[in-house]
């Protein structure tokens, strides 16, 4: 069998431990079961990484740039929509539903975000993850509401970099709805208040 090299390793601990935390949650993700998950030996993990916290910042710095990843290429689609073509209120309700859809279908990674992020905050010294994760969060969600004026034609009463956070916090009530309740009707309600509460910022 081949010998893995130190970067193969590296990403098979950090897939390993983002299974385990999916299942689990964080504080299962301990090297033990990350190495049995990854079939191989914890001197392997501990060869691609100094410490059990070195890997979970790597986790977390991961998780952070596939969920951004993610959040850009639903920004990307906006960009094909020319000017005048929706009306405010069918942008908004589309891309809540888009984003609650992503909930429904991939609750693992979302569990995921959510248990890294918390560990991230609750780390010395790796808050800046979860600063860094919910900073692109921000600007994401400012420029879905750029585009979505830019579309309808309508305008915010407030800046944008104002809204995103209402924004994104609906949206994390949104996922933490369906985690929760597991009812696509429940989730639907909370998308038509969160169409009507960001509808109230346009002039």
């Amino acid at each position: 069998m081949a010998r893995l090299t130190l970067e193969e390793r590296r990403e098979a601990a950090i897939a390993a431990t983002l299974r385990v935390i999916a299942v689990d949650g964080v504080e299962a993700a301990t090297t033990r079961r990350i190495a049995s998950e990854a079939k191989m030996g914890q001197s392997s993990i501990f060869y691609a990484f100094s410490s059990r916290d070195e890997l979970l910042a790597a986790v977390v710095a991961h998780g952070v740039a596939q969920e951004l990843d993610y959040m850009n290429g639903w920004l990307e689609t906006l960009a094909d929509y020319p000017e005048g073509e929706a009306p405010m209120e069918d942008l908004i309700r589309a891309g809540l539903l888009a984003f609650a859809e992503n909930a429904i279908t991939e609750p693992a990674r979302q569990q995921v975000l959510i248990g890294l992020a918390l560990y991230a905050r609750r780390t010395p010294g790796l808050e800046h993850l979860a600063e860094r994760l919910y900073d692109g969060y921000y600007d994401v969600g400012a420029r879905v509401l750029d585009e979505a004026a830019r579309i309808s034609g309508c305008v915010w009463s407030r800046p944008t970099t104002d809204l995103a956070p209402t924004v994104i916090a609906l949206s994390d009530g949104i996922t933490l709805c369906w985690l929760g309740t597991g009812s696509r009707e429940r989730v639907n309600a909370v998308v038509e208040s969160a169409v009507t509460l960001i509808l109230g910022y346009l002039e």
